[in-house]
């Protein structure tokens, strides 16, 4: 494939956005479900007015990879399709956790977002009631059997599949900063489906975790904090570090 896609997540002010996409965010992730992130329709209407002012030279490419199985092509087909949209700016992601679909709609048209992003135990058919392409989000723990992940390949409902972490005891998933087994990711990519991987990814181990779990794109949003505010020198070495990474 090309380069790795990079999603900038938890965004929560315009000035972290534009900087996320001036410095070569594909996705820009705003959190809507219960989180220390979370923001306002207002805020995200911001945001999404800042980000539709920034025109870059980046235009995320789906290369055709001989790697992809038959069940990995739906994937990829996907991804291309989604970010065949994207044209100059990031794609602009809400993330949403157990929450109702006709709030998500609501969001959807709104905001507006270009992708949603499921991030709880959602049945993965929510996806189809959905007008925009859904990332649809796996947690991850020690005994997760990725040969038996059968929703996960399920066509016709998300376009793109992202690995987190299960954290134990929580509720409300994702922007914990820790990060799970990237072998059990490397399974997956061994099978020749594309995905997207989070989990406590940082500047200084985003190469590391690319080279192991293989993944297309990664995931950031604590990892590029500095005092829980996005930095713009980490979201800096994050996308270097993702981009030059190979496997």
């Amino acid at each position: 494939m090309s380069e790795r896609i990079v999603k900038i997540c938890g965004v929560r002010t315009a000035e972290a956005a534009e900087a996320a996409a001036s410095l070569g965010a594909d996705i820009i992730g705003m959190i809507f479900a219960p989180s220390p992130r979370v923001i306002d329709i207002e805020t995200a209407q911001g945001i999404a007015k800042a980000v539709g002012k920034v025109c870059t030279t980046r235009n995320a490419a789906i290369a055709v990879d001989s790697s992809i199985s038959a069940e990995g092509e739906y994937f990829r087909a996907k991804m291309q399709q989604v970010f065949a949209k994207a044209g100059k700016r990031p794609l602009l992601c809400g993330v949403f956790q157990n929450q109702p679909v006709e709030q998500i709609l609501d969001m959807v048209s709104e905001v507006p977002l270009d992708i949603v992003q499921l991030h709880g135990n959602e049945p993965v058919e929510m996806a189809k009631q959905i007008p925009v392409p859904v990332i649809k989000v796996f947690h991850i723990d020690d005994g997760f059997d990725i040969n038996n992940a059968g929703e996960m390949l399920q066509t016709d409902c998300h376009s793109i599949i992202l690995l987190d972490t299960k954290v134990a005891g929580q509720q409300q998933q994702g922007g914990r900063g820790v990060s799970f087994d990237w072998a059990i990711a490397r399974k997956l990519a061994d099978r020749g489906v594309p995905f997207l991987m989070a989990g406590g990814l940082t500047p200084d181990n985003v190469q590391e975790a690319i080279q192991v779990g293989a993944p297309w794109g990664v995931d950031v949003s604590s990892g590029v904090e500095t005092d829980k505010i996005k930095d713009k020198a980490k979201i800096m070495a994050f996308v270097n570090g993702a981009r030059n990474s190979r496997f």
